[in-house]
């Protein structure tokens, strides 16, 4: 399970990429994303690197759950990182993701 109730959005974002990668170490994914720094990208508004970094942990998240009813939400917001224009957009997309997860997974 992952938390969204950490105060820090990077933390969140971290779980969040962590998870997604199957549980990796910080930096263990194939593009070296899952760490709390990469959340800078989104800092004060996000980047083009932060929005690539978003868009592949959720393509991530949504190959492992094709099967899922929750597929087409999914798909929603790795589309809707793109739109983003501000840091709180990003974080919503975020912990909307994580409340999926979670949801997959009980």
């Amino acid at each position: 399970m992952i938390h969204t109730d950490h105060n820090d959005p990077a933390f969140r974002y971290e779980g969040l990429a962590r998870v997604a990668f199957d549980n990796c170490e910080k930096y263990g994914d194939p593009f070296g994303i899952a760490a709390q720094d990469v959340y800078n990208n989104f800092v004060p508004e996000p980047t083009l690197n932060g929005k690539k970094a978003l868009s592949k942990v959720l393509s991530k998240i949504i190959i492992d759950n094709t099967e899922s009813e929750h597929n087409d939400a999914l798909i929603q917001l790795e589309e809707s990182i793109w739109s983003s224009e501000t840091q709180q957009q990003i974080i919503t997309i975020i912990d909307t993701s994580i409340d999926i997860l979670n949801q997959i997974h009980k």
